[in-house]
């Protein structure tokens, strides 16, 4: 998806691409061999360089060479050409606020294999970092807005690699496709499911089920971590959703 992606180089807009997929430059190699009639001498120049140079990089793996290429919004068209090393994120706490703690992190490849850390349990960085920095993109639901700042506040170090990290949205980039709503009224909208024993759980269901389980009620742990996996879940079916959805509005 990346090398049919000519919005990384400069003078290109959405428009513009569409514009030149009209006229068959589809890939990076079509523009390099059919680009230069369609730009300025100067332009053709300076876009002729960054194709050379996406190729070396991409060929090389450097996902960190297109997160500063690409703007924060566009990262999504990195997904599918790095896929292997995209982790998902959810987390669940005792409330809204950043001063609240974090009960749980659960995390997924892209291959949907779930891992959870419980707070008390093995909720501790040295337990997760070794894991998510075998990672270059992070994907989330409004996870930049809450999920990383709170990580942030509590967990520095993880905190600092979370940032680095290429971040998918998906929160921000359904709404470029026309979603509303939380999580759980998207995922209606686009068919995706829940168990029963989970259907209609919200975030402060997630806070009484900790506090259910700190009184004791070993249950509400395990509901609050199916409840918490399918969250990490829906979100590798839901990205695929989105860029296609982007795949079709821009095509």
């Amino acid at each position: 998806m990346l090398r049919n992606n000519l919005t990384i180089f400069p003078g290109i807009s959405y428009k513009r691409q569409r514009y030149l997929r009209g006229r068959g430059i589809i890939t990076w190699e079509d523009l390099l061999r059919n680009g230069k009639e369609h730009f300025p001498g100067y332009l053709w120049e300076e876009i002729e360089n960054e194709i050379y140079l996406a190729i070396r990089n991409y060929d090389e793996g450097n996902i960190e060479y297109f997160r500063d290429a690409i703007d924060r919004k566009d990262y999504y068209i990195l997904y599918h050409d790095f896929k292997e090393r995209s982790i998902f994120l959810d987390i669940e706490t005792t409330g809204m606020s950043t001063e609240n703690d974090i009960t749980i992190i659960g995390i997924s490849d892209s291959k949907k294999n779930y891992r959870v850390f419980v707070n008390g349990i093995n909720l501790y960085e040295r337990n997760i970092i070794p894991i998510i920095s075998k990672y270059s993109i992070l994907v989330t639901f409004y996870g930049t807005r809450f999920d990383v700042p709170f990580i942030y506040k509590k967990f520095r170090d993880l905190g600092e690699i979370l940032l680095k990290m290429v971040h998918i949205d998906l929160c921000f980039l359904g709404h470029r496709v026309g979603f509303k709503g939380g999580l759980k009224s998207i995922e209606k909208q686009v068919g995706l499911e829940r168990e029963d024993e989970i259907e209609g759980l919200t975030g402060f269901d997630a806070v009484r089920l900790w506090k259910e389980y700190k009184l004791g009620r070993i249950d509400s742990l395990i509901r609050l971590i199916r409840y918490n996996r399918r969250d990490v879940l829906n979100l590798v079916d839901l990205i695929e959703i989105e860029i296609k959805l982007m795949s079709e509005f821009y095509s």
